[in-house]
């Protein structure tokens, strides 16, 4: 996995003050193909992350606070083969129309968001503690029947599919207080689960991390299990294996009473404690029981790959950092001003395993300097093959890899321009890799197309390119007319 010098050169050369600009006009129109699109490629690729930075006066302080900003790349194919010209893109890109969104236009804060400086007083913390933030920028998903974009906020944002427009927020029918939440709402792993896993930390009056269920007919947070916590930690997502739900807890803490107490941005009010080690709490979903407890060395998680159970142990692929200086290092102005160090966005992949005995995780890493890591979403929970990531080095993303987990072997594709977070897409009717309720080992070869949003800072445009799985060769690409910044996460939505 290392990367030549040459390539490091070139990526540490590049100017990715471009990643961080604010789109000043929205857009709605067609885009030419350059190559072909597989004939069943015809759903709409969402995606989701900042793109306001300055507004009204003020700036934009940390990459998580910027207003949201939707693209959607709506691939219609003509099936007519190699190299047809006839095949286009729909591309659209809109703001979410949120509290936030107008706020910012305006100067204004209308809710602390993850690291903006928060002078305000007692009274209007606590009432950021009742209703958080509605800046929905970081994912995107199907959520009992309705189209939303996701944030560590529970307030969710509902957005039709086709355009973009903003339909309002998503009303949760539960009782479930506020808190900070995971983007990153799992699938259920069962056969005929057709639900969401999700967890919920609440700082007062006790400190909690409350696991809940979302069915996919209402959305109702079902909450199966509570557990408490004196110092909850930093924490941005979850995994599921069998019937299980994974917290990784990393030494990243704060007491409660400094979310109502404390000076500066709520990010600035964790604490890093290494020598507490990193917990993993094992509980059952049916039940609602914490299974086993288990520490390990200290890291801070960001992105869990996938999760799966392999006889008494469950094995967790996660990418690492050994502290939370990543969360620091994406302060806009800092990111703008010089290409990341080894304090940037890459991590490890590694592999825990973790036995449900309660015994010490062991850990093996498996890639380094990769970031954003993606497996096919149907094996969720399941046993994976591979794993599509970014990679970098001492500079900004310009490589998407996918990782072979049993054989240890890595394909490339060098875009010679920033990459996204890669969205694997299977062929509808592979059914090796759509085996959704079944137990059939993964394929050795993926069947099925990579989606990658680039950034071309010489041609200081944006593009949608995709990569056949299996060679990680790029079959097709459609420019957009303007650049975008950079996005976080996003969802490849079938006939949407």
């Amino acid at each position: 996995m290392a990367v030549d010098d040459e390539s490091r050169d070139r990526q540490s050369s590049v100017d990715e003050r471009l990643g961080f600009h604010s789109v000043r006009e929205e857009l709605d129109t067609a885009l030419a193909v350059e190559g072909s699109l597989p004939p069943w490629l015809d759903g709409r690729f969402v995606r989701n992350g900042p793109g306001l930075f300055e507004a009204g006066g003020r700036s934009i302080d940390h990459w998580f606070d910027g207003p949201a900003l939707l693209r959607a790349f709506g691939f219609e194919p003509s099936g007519a083969g190699a190299g047809d010209s006839e095949d286009r893109v729909r591309y659209v890109d809109r703001f979410l129309r949120t509290d936030a969104y107008e706020a910012a236009r305006e100067g204004r804060v209308a809710a602390a968001g993850f690291a903006e400086g928060d002078d305000r007083g007692l009274l209007d913390r606590l009432r950021s503690l009742v209703e958080p933030t509605d800046n929905a920028n970081a994912d995107v998903a199907r959520l009992s029947g309705a189209h939303v974009a996701l944030t560590e906020s529970p307030r969710a944002v509902r957005f039709d599919p086709a355009t973009l427009e903003t339909l309002g927020e998503l009303d949760w029918r539960d009782d479930l207080p506020a808190g900070h939440t995971t983007p990153h709402l799992k699938p259920e792993p069962e056969p005929g689960g057709d639900g969401r896993v999700g967890y919920l930390t609440t700082f007062l009056p006790r400190a909690a991390y409350r696991l809940f269920r979302v069915p996919a007919d209402e959305p109702r947070r079902e909450e199966f299990a509570r557990v408490p916590v004196d110092e909850p930690a930093y924490m941005h997502s979850l995994a599921v294996a069998d019937r299980f739900a994974v917290l990784v807890e990393p030494p990243f803490t704060i007491p409660p009473h400094r979310v109502l107490t404390g000076d500066g941005p709520l990010l600035d009010r964790y604490e890093w404690h290494p020598q507490r080690g990193t917990r993993f709490v094992v509980v059952d979903r049916r039940t609602g029981t914490i299974v086993c407890e288990s520490r390990t060395a200290p890291f801070l998680p960001f992105h869990h790959a996938n999760a799966f159970r392999d006889g008494d142990e469950l094995v967790l692929d996660t990418v690492a950092f050994d502290s939370p200086s990543v969360l620091n290092a994406m302060y806009v102005e800092e990111m703008r001003a010089r290409p990341r160090d080894g304090d940037g966005g890459a991590g490890e992949l590694r592999r825990y395993r973790v036995p449900l005995s309660g015994a010490t995780p062991r850990a093996k890493t498996l890639a380094t300097d990769v970031a954003m890591p993606a497996i096919n979403e149907r094996r969720t929970g399941r046993r994976h093959r591979h794993v599509y990531a970014q990679r970098a080095a001492d500079g900004p993303a310009t490589e998407v890899v996918r990782l072979d987990v049993e054989t240890g072997a890595v394909r490339a594709w060098d875009a010679d321009a920033y990459v996204s977070e890669p969205m694997f897409v299977p062929r509808p009717d592979a059914d090796a890799e759509n085996d959704r309720d079944g137990d059939g080992e993964p394929p050795s070869t993926p069947d099925g197309v990579v989606l990658v949003e680039l950034l071309d800072p010489d041609r200081e445009r944006s593009a949608i390119a995709v990569l056949d799985a299996a060679g990680m060769t790029e079959r097709a690409r459609a420019w957009a007319p303007h650049a975008l910044p950079f996005g976080f996460h996003g969802a490849y939505l079938d006939g949407a």
